[in-house]
């Protein structure tokens, strides 16, 4: 068996039928908003762009580790009722072992994944409080579809079904011992050390829209962007409160060479001064060459106390 398929792995229809099961296909035409504070809205406007964070420094603390965990659960439980001096059981404990993670050093740290966070809630309260500073805070309304097109990027919306969840990482269990299988059968050279690396990395890329069912809430469609090496150069690292985290500016190929993120509309928080601000964020954007009229305030009845 020849471990490819053109340029893809022979395994790839699996990893891509993951992805149909997790029904993380975005709606084009649907409006999702970017949460964020004034330097955060006044940044995208003026510099085009918005950043996406490594993965590892999300607020999810189990990001992508959550996927591991379950996938490991279900290998686990397979190996149970094999033979332990086949040499599919050795793999499989192999990659039970890699998938083991450390609060401290978690696998996700320098993964190349990094990812840009939208919500399908427009005006809501719990992302006004999270993500926009409680008051103050600015939603970014964007087309699903303006977001798509970016090099070495998928937009996905995430799957918080833990029996989903479940499912497919027990038929990844089961279908990581068989594709080993096949390998061996084949006589490729080396192959625990060519398929396990390989593997693990494919179904990672998976791993970013399979959330813990807690954040349900959030709804949330996701811009995942795996870093190239060219991009290093271009990363950004911030301290925050407790971590110091990595960033990379997105650049979106619909807006043509006008370099200006694409705005579709956007909300002013709950505040104090809406209507001042609501036409000072218009300003802002007629001063960046967006059309007036784009921008709203929030109806919710919040303030800080």
């Amino acid at each position: 068996m020849d471990p490819t398929i053109g340029t893809q792995p022979y395994y790839f229809p699996f990893v891509s039928g993951l992805l149909e099961r997790l029904d993380c296909k975005p709606v084009p035409d649907q409006v999702v908003w970017h949460y964020t504070n004034g330097s955060g809205l006044i940044g995208i406007i003026e510099s085009g762009s918005i950043f996406a964070t490594q993965i590892s420094c999300l607020n999810d603390s189990t990001e992508i580790r959550y996927s591991a965990m379950r996938i490991r659960e279900a290998l686990s439980a397979l190996i149970v009722s094999m033979d332990n001096d086949l040499p599919e059981t050795g793999f499989a404990k192999k990659y039970v072992e890699l998938l083991q993670d450390d609060d401290a050093a978690p696998n996700s740290a320098g993964l190349p994944y990094f990812v840009s966070c939208f919500s399908s809630l427009e005006d809501d309260l719990s992302q006004w409080k999270s993500y926009g500073g409680g008051e103050n805070g600015y939603a970014i309304g964007v087309l699903t579809k303006d977001l798509f097109g970016t090099v070495n990027s998928f937009v996905g919306r995430v799957n918080y079904d833990p029996e989903i969840h479940m499912t497919l990482a027990k038929e990844t269990a089961e279908a990581t011992i068989r594709f080993y299988k096949e390998g061996l059968a084949a006589g490729i050279g080396d192959w625990d050390n060519v398929f396990l690396p390989a593997w693990d990395s494919a179904l990672t890329q998976v791993a970013p829209l399979a959330k813990d069912p807690g954040f349900s809430a959030e709804k949330e469609v996701r811009l995942i962007h795996q870093l190239q090496d060219y991009e290093i150069a271009q990363l950004k690292v911030r301290q925050r409160k407790t971590m110091m985290s990595r960033h990379l500016a997105i650049r979106f190929p619909s807006v043509g060479q006008t370099q200006r993120f694409p705005i579709y509309k956007v909300i002013v928080g709950p505040c104090r001064h809406r209507e001042i601000t609501r036409i000072s964020v218009d300003t802002l954007l007629r001063t960046h060459g967006y059309p007036g009229g784009l921008v709203a305030s929030s109806v919710r009845p919040y303030q800080e106390t």
